[in-house]
């Protein structure tokens, strides 16, 4: 079996040896006489290819996703180490709720730090799109690729609009080991929902101020995991003690 990655999906082909319709999200396509699922199916679906003991060949990731040799720590404070702690027992998935002003970007920095993979950070605005790129450079000490705002460049660490990251996706759903959503509540309603949908990377955080509840927390905690972290207000001032 091979596996292909293709405008966003997992293409199984040469699968005669196996029961594709009980691999993870796997579905047929007639037009190419294959079965195909959505490429955040990917780990799952090497998981369970693994554990029948299937042959298959891995032509699926196209950028270095494992780690390198070193990345810079950052200082965290204490609720901040705990958000990037609960995330990490959880198995690296997972959303951490955390007000504004709670330092959300820099805990994820963090988490690209010591996860030391590719990275997508996905973010709603311009605006943020130059914070997010500004804050990379000087806590990693890198130049990250940006994608939005009439720029296009791919590097190891990128950040993207969520309309950039949407028409992109099917050519760089591919390319990243670690999946950061900025504001993820905007997500898990159907808008856009394809971005997180068409990304192999295994590792996915998302970052909110306001909880996401109802259908659309269900559908979140399919896409990027479920909240795993919770911060109120009031509990900043005494985490600073």
């Amino acid at each position: 079996m091979r596996l292909l990655f293709d405008r966003g999906t997992i293409v199984l082909l040469d699968a005669s040896s196996v029961d594709p319709t009980r691999l993870p999200g796997a579905l047929w396509d007639a037009r190419i006489a294959a079965f195909r699922c959505p490429a955040r199916y990917y780990q799952a679906l090497l998981a369970e290819l693994r554990r029948r003991s299937v042959q298959f060949s891995d032509e699926v990731a196209d950028r270095q996703t494992t780690p390198t040799d070193s990345a810079p720590a950052i200082e965290l404070r204490p609720y901040q180490e705990a958000a990037l702690t609960a995330w990490e027992l959880s198995g690296r998935r997972g959303i951490a709720v955390m007000p504004t002003g709670s330092g959300k970007t820099r805990t994820a920095i963090a988490a690209i730090a010591r996860a030391n993979v590719s990275a997508l950070c996905l973010v709603p605005t311009r605006v943020l799109l130059d914070q997010w790129a500004r804050a990379i450079a000087e806590l990693l000490g890198v130049v990250p690729g940006r994608l939005g705002d009439g720029e296009r460049r791919i590097e190891r660490i990128t950040v993207a609009t969520f309309e950039s990251a949407w028409r992109s996706m099917h050519r760089l759903g591919n390319q990243f080991g670690l999946l950061i959503a900025d504001e993820v509540h905007h997500f898990g309603v159907g808008l856009r929902d394809e971005v997180l949908d068409m990304c192999t990377a295994p590792l996915r955080l998302g970052l909110t101020a306001t909880k996401p509840r109802g259908p659309g927390a269900i559908r979140l905690d399919d896409l990027v995991g479920p909240i795993i972290y919770e911060l109120r207000v009031d509990e900043i001032g005494r985490a600073h003690v």
